[in-house]
Order: structure tokens, then sequence, then C-alpha cells
């Protein structure tokens, strides 16, 4: 008996991206011919795809309507037709309000194509079809001896393809793989006997697959699976409409599942897009034989709910901007039909429906802090600053933080702790290069040495799978872009992209990081920057390569000095520590714009990244950071004491915990104080500010 899930048990929240669960929802609920949308949900890997995936089975899974689920991304490729057999198995589970579903179309076709007829080209057309018949019914029979009926058969070839990713509750796997246990089981020969002949005609019928009889369609079908790579995918395409006519045929049934929910996990991967594929072009085949039988397109539509995630763009769809798609993926907070009647283009794509998964929300960070009595909800502007509320690194950084070696309270300590989360061995990660220690261990029953059983660090880790997509080299020279939060200037400069033509090119890092999900609109500037966390995470790296870190900030302060952009080249010139050079520009500007011009300039250059000691917080170096002997004025040392607060206090892992709110509310004030000439009820204002500090909903330094 399938398990059911109880919403809010547990520290996975069963709730989804807003607007998802209704959406499907609204799909499920629609007459069976109607149009739906293939929805895709958007998003680099550890957006929230899987979760939302487990939102859907929770809500839909248990008695709402038949449900199948694949993940394309598991290590076994699953070729179509394994694919078709396995979510056929999964939609046949009995419910208690609806009569079992069955595919005889799909298993006839399933059938053929896997049954070993040899050589027919010797006997007659007649003898062939009766061979074929006695030999289908023979392959039938054998597989429900082996397997309970045939369609279970697929289940050993594609088991790993059931698997939920990591962090989904085990009760979502026990209901992906107790569904496709618990299948309709049939009579042994019912398929054969009664519906062999029904099927047969409607392969006779199908445009691809027409012949004067049906056996000679069926024939065809076996010929395809043995023939050029041409015949093979029309084999996959007429399967998958056949999948569909079953679903159709199902629903004009009494007491049959209105409609089916499909979901479908790493459908970037190569059979992934190829099975979307299958799905979009046997729906405009249909339309297409409707239209050619003088029948409407609307009675066309199949009862299959489709919801996909992907991790790359598309390259169907074509460039990554999506202008030549005619998409704009929206967040799926408002998604609804409405919308995706309202928005869709004409023509190709149209069915299609785009979401854009967002980060979390500093209250839903909180509310995963405050789930567990053990967790201290105080750390969760932390946690949000540092993740910028990328689900999947929420949950590693809390992980983490649910080891008992965290310091409790506040202080020095703590505060160190948190600063090297970066390194943390991640429980469940074996360090790259250990796991043949691991196996070796293992197979001999000796104990593995210490450093086997170590985790891997966060940071790689976490990387891991972001930067799936690029090598070595590039991946160095991804950490040497995020030098800049702009990485198409990064490009450019630092990785021989040479123009901005160049920088467009498919194979290029920008191009790679776009299509990959990587870069998201700028807080501030609205330009495509890089996702803070992966940023943060290569600038980790970076700074573990001192002579790489001064190569790139030079080169690219360089850059924006000739460009004329001062502003820019100062954040660079503070990543390299040069402090007084940057202060003298600082106090300069102080003449040159209003005071709130002046703060909106120091925010910008204090983003700047630094290369403070993994071993030090800003306790450890405000003080010495601060002091210059050779301040020129009164003015010059609080500009610098200032400058230094807030750029050590906009790094979450330099302070974390931002004790450094009241130092620069004091600065603030003692800038106002200095300066006869700048608008000091505007500086009074932000020491304020700082004071009392509320943390924003989103991450608002773009740095």
């Amino acid at each position: 008996m399938t398990q059911a899930y109880t919403p809010g048990a547990g520290p996975f929240s069963p709730v989804g991206p807003a607007g998802l669960v209704p959406l499907v929802g609204e799909c499920l609920e629609l007459p069976p011919e109607a149009e739906r949308p293939l929805v895709v949900l958007l998003g680099p890997h550890g957006a929230g795809a899987s979760e939302a995936h487990g939102a859907l089975l929770a809500r839909f899974g248990t008695d709402r309507a038949p449900f199948a689920y694949l993940n394309f991304g598991s290590e076994q490729p699953l070729r179509p037709r394994y694919a078709l057999g396995l979510i056929a198995r999964q939609l046949e589970r009995k419910l208690a309000r609806y009569r079992v579903s069955r595919f005889p179309r799909l298993t006839l076709g399933l059938l053929a194509s896997d049954t070993d007829v040899g050589d027919l080209s010797t006997v007659s057309r007649r003898d062939q079809r009766r061979d074929l018949h006695r030999r289908l019914s023979t392959f039938e029979n054998s597989a429900f001896a082996a397997h309970g009926d045939y369609l279970s058969g697929f289940l050993q070839v594609g088991q790993s393809a059931l698997g939920l990713p990591l962090g989904i509750p085990a009760v979502f796997q026990d209901m992906v793989q107790g569904t496709a246990r618990e299948g309709a089981r049939m009579v042994s020969g019912l398929l054969s006997r009664h519906r062999f002949a029904e099927s047969a005609r409607w392969y006779a019928g199908h445009q691809s697959a027409g012949g004067s009889n049906p056996w000679d369609a069926v024939i065809e079908l076996n010929h395809w699976r043995r023939g050029s790579s041409a015949e093979a995918a029309t084999l996959d395409r007429v399967l998958c409409a056949a999948f569909l006519e079953d679903l159709r045929r199902n629903a004009e049934l009494s007491f049959a599942p209105p409609s089916y929910l499909l979901l479908l996990d790493g459908c970037h991967t190569r059979h992934g897009r190829h099975f979307l594929d299958l799905l979009v072009r046997a729906r405009e085949d249909a339309r297409t034989a409707a239209r050619r039988a003088g029948r409407p397109e609307a009675e066309a539509g199949d009862p299959l709910t489709v919801v996909a995630s992907v991790h790359r763009w598309l390259p169907e769809w074509g460039s990554s901007t999506g202008e030549q798609w005619g998409w704009s993926a929206s967040a799926p907070d408002a998604a609804s039909l409405h919308d995706w009647r309202g928005r869709r283009p004409r023509g190709d794509g149209a069915a299609w429906y785009p979401l854009r998964l967002r980060d979390l929300t500093l209250d839903e960070v909180h509310f995963q802090l405050s789930d567990r009595p053990r967790r201290d909800a105080t750390l969760t502007p932390f946690v949000h600053r540092l993740t910028c509320g990328l689900p999947r690194a929420v949950e590693q950084v809390l992980t983490l933080l649910d080891q008992a070696d965290l310091p409790s309270g506040g202080g020095h300590e703590r505060e160190l702790w948190l600063r090297r989360l970066p390194d943390r061995p991640l429980p469940g990660h074996p360090a790259q290069g250990r796991h043949r220690e691991r196996r070796e261990a293992h197979s001999t029953g000796r104990e593995p040495p210490p450093a086997a059983l170590e985790g891997a660090g966060l940071a790689q880790v976490a990387l891991g799978p972001l930067l799936a997509d690029f090598d070595d080299a590039e991946r160095t020279a991804l950490a040497m872009c995020a030098a800049t939060p702009d990485l198409s200037v990064g490009y450019r400069v630092l990785a021989g992209g040479g123009d901005a033509a160049g920088v467009q090119a498919g194979g290029s890092l920008f191009g790679k990081a776009h299509a990959g999900f990587l870069l998201a609109p700028g807080p501030r500037s609205g330009r495509l920057v890089l996702h803070p966390w992966p940023r943060r995470l290569l600038l980790w790296q970076l700074a573990e390569r001192p002579a790489e870190w001064v190569t790139a900030h030079q080169r690219m302060s360089d850059h924006h000095a000739a460009e004329g952009q001062p502003l820019r080249a100062m954040y660079h010139r503070l990543a390299l520590h040069q402090i007084g050079a940057v202060t003298a520009f600082l106090v300069r500007r102080l003449d040159e714009v209003d005071t709130p011009g002046w703060v909106a300039e120091l925010d910008a250059v204090a983003a700047a990244p630094n290369l403070v000691p993994k071993d030090k917080v800003y306790r450890d170096v405000l003080g010495p950071l601060t002091h210059d002997p050779a301040a020129g004025s009164r003015i010059e040392a609080a500009v610098r004491a200032l400058l230094v607060a807030r750029w050590l206090w906009s790094d979450p892992l330099t302070d974390p915990e931002r004790g450094l709110g009241p130092t620069l509310a004091a600065r603030f004030e003692r800038l106002s104080e200095e300066h006869a000439g700048s608008d000091s009820l505007h500086l009074l204002n932000e020491a304020d500010r700082y004071r009392s500090w509320i943390h924003p909903q989103t991450c608002a330094e773009e740095g």
C-alpha cells in the first residue's frame, strides 16, 4: 500500500512554489480533450524543481489522479520505449474512485517491436502475420510468468529513473516505487486474445504506420526497431502517439480517471529532451490528423498534464535570451491557465509554459530554521545573505548548521565557525579522490582510513552540479571571471572573449552560464550578473590562489579605468586591499556629488570581495585595516573608517551576524560631524538605518 504524506511532517514543506499546485489542479480539472500547457520549470541545479515535484506528489499523488514520475537525470540513460513503459506501468495503478487504466495500443507496439520474429522474407505475408501473432502471444505469456505482466518487465530496465533526488523525503520515493509496483496485473493472454486486433487496426490507421492490413502495420513496427536510425525515430514517435491514444480512450470509459499527471525531472539531458520532443510532436500530429479528417482540433487533445523540469535552456527553443522562441519565463507564483492562454505566442512553442523558479525569501528561510527546535532562527539573515535563498544551498547550509559542534549563542568562536562554512565537510559527500579508498576498504572488509571518511567541503559539493557543463579549464576561467559580477565583461577582459559579438557565442562562458540559469538580473542595475551563491563559492576558491586573485582584480581595475568608469575601478582596487587609494577617491567625491549620491557610491565600492584570511572575522581585522598612520586629515580618517566597516559588513562570511551595525552607525555620525558641507541629516538617517537594521526579503547586494 502506498504511504501517504502528511503535509507539514518533517523538515520538507510540501507547499511548492506558489501558483504551481493551483495551476496543476486547474489542468487536471479540464475536460479530457482540452489542450493543456506543457509546464516546464526552469532553474539551475538546486533551484527547487525536485521539491516542486514533491509538492505535486503530496497534493495529487494519493487519490486525486493517476500519476507517474521519471527522473531523466538519473545515471541510467532512458530511451523513449522504456520511458513510455515505465509511465504506463505507473498510470495503471488502481485508485479507489476510478477503474484501472489500460494501455493496449502501447503494449502491442512495445511487444511487436520487442519480439524477435527472425527473417520472414522467405514466407508469404499471410504466414508472416500468423507467425507474428503466435510469437506475440508466446512472448507476452513468458513476460507474465517472469514479471506478473509485460509492462512490469520495464521496471527491471529503468529502475533508477524512478529515484527521486537527494533531499526529498523517503515517503515520496515509496510513493513512486509503490505506484510502479502496484500497477494493474493483467491476466495472462488477455491482451493477446481480445485486444490485439483492435490495437493493430489503430496502427494500420496511423499516418506513419498505415497499411492495407492491420498486421502488416504491426510487422512494420518490428522492422523499424531493427532498421535505420530514421525508422527507429519513427517507431518512437508512433509509440508515443499510441500512448496518448490509450489515454484518450481510457478517459472515454465510465468511472475512468478524467486526467493523468506526469512529472518529468531532469529533462535537460539528451534523453529527457528527446522525450519532451516526442510528446510535443505527437500532439502536433494529432491536431494535424484531426484537420485532415475534418474534425475540430480541439478534439485532438489528451488528458495528460505534464510538469517537466530542466536545468539548462533547451537548444530547441533557440537563443537562451528567448527572443526567437517567443516566450518569456515568469515566476510560478502567478501561474494559471489564464496567464498561459494570455501570454502564449502564436505558432510553434504555443503549448509550452516556462516558469522560472525563484529563490526563497527571508521569511521562507526563517520557516525552515524555525521548523526544528534545535535550530537557531537568529541565523536566518546569515543563511539568506550567504545563499541568496537558492533552495538547495539553503538545505546544504542548514545541514551543516545542524552539526553538534556549532558553538551556541553569539561571540567570537561562533563567528569563526561560520567563517569557515564553505570548507566544512558536508555529511554524505566523500571528498573528491577518496571514493576509491572507500570502495577498496569496503571490498576487503578493512576499516577505511580516516581521510576517506571525511566529507567534501560545501563549496566543492555545491559547485559540482551547478558547473556540470564546464570542464576544468572553463571552471578555472569562470573563477577568474567571478572577480566581477558582470560575467560578460569578465569574459571579455579575463577569459579572452574578444568583442561583444564573441560574448554571444554559444560556446562562451557567458553563453553557458546564461543557458544554465546561473545569471540573474542585478537588483540595482538590471544587468545580468552571476547568481550570488555560485559567485561567492567561486570567489572563495579564487582566494585560495592569491596570485590569480591579484591578476583578475588588477586587470579589471585597469579595464574600467581605461573605459572611464572610476567607480568600478575602485571596486576592484578595494578587492586588492588598496584601501588608501579608494579612501582618497571617496574623499574627493564628497565635494563632487550630493550626499545621497555619495552614499550610493560608497555602497557600490564597498560591495567588493575581500582577502581577509579564513581564520579571521571582522573583530580581528577591523582595527588594523582602519588604522592609517599616514592619514592626512580627520575627514580622510573618518571616510576610511566608514569604508572599512561597510566593506567588512557586506560579506556574510566576514561578519556573519552583522555585528558591525552599531559601528557603522557611529561612523556615519562621525562623518556627519567632520564634513560640514555634507547633508548631515542624510548621514544621520543612514546611521539610524544601520542601528535599526531590517533585513531585506531579497538579496540586495549586487557587488
